[in-house]
């Protein structure tokens, strides 16, 4: 089974910058499709997405790759969102 396509159109909406921050990524590409790909269980996915601080970088090394992305993209990301959960405290 080939990447799912939906991949290719979050990596386009990053770089145009319609997606700002960690969590957006999934408006487009479903969480389930993620934590498969991830040999991840969709809690733990869920998890991760409300407390972003405690994202590893191997798996965000991972999700960039997915991506085709370079890891200081989803770095940005992934800071955007954990401000954003802060303001929301």
């Amino acid at each position: 089974m080939g990447k799912d396509k939906r991949y290719i159109q979050v990596k386009l909406l990053i770089i145009k910058g319609e997606v700002k921050s960690f969590n957006e990524i999934f408006d487009t590409l479903p969480k389930s499709v993620l934590a498969r790909d991830m040999h991840m269980k969709i809690a733990t996915l869920t998890k991760l997405m409300k407390r972003v601080d405690k994202i590893y970088l191997r798996d965000l090394a991972a999700i960039a790759d997915l991506l085709g992305l370079d890891i200081k993209d989803m770095i940005e990301l992934v800071l955007e969102q954990y401000i954003r959960n802060k303001k929301r405290k």
